[in-house]
């Protein structure tokens, strides 16, 4: 999983804060015990992404 979150940080290319890191290492580990572990660099990107830059239609602003 370390080898896996540190591809998604290096491919984000930003820099990621530890509450950020805590929550995609959480989110990495619900897709790999459902059997996702295929895309799950994909899917980390993905949620960094709307960690940092939420679409303001689903937070209720």
């Amino acid at each position: 999983m370390r080898k896996i979150l540190a591809d998604v940080v290096a491919r984000y290319g930003r820099d990621v804060d530890t509450e950020a890191l805590s929550k995609t290492r959480a989110y990495l580990e619900v897709l790999a015990s459902a059997a996702k572990q295929e895309d799950l660099a994909m899917f980390g990107i993905a949620y960094l992404d709307q960690l940092h830059n939420p679409d303001r239609r689903y937070t209720g602003w």
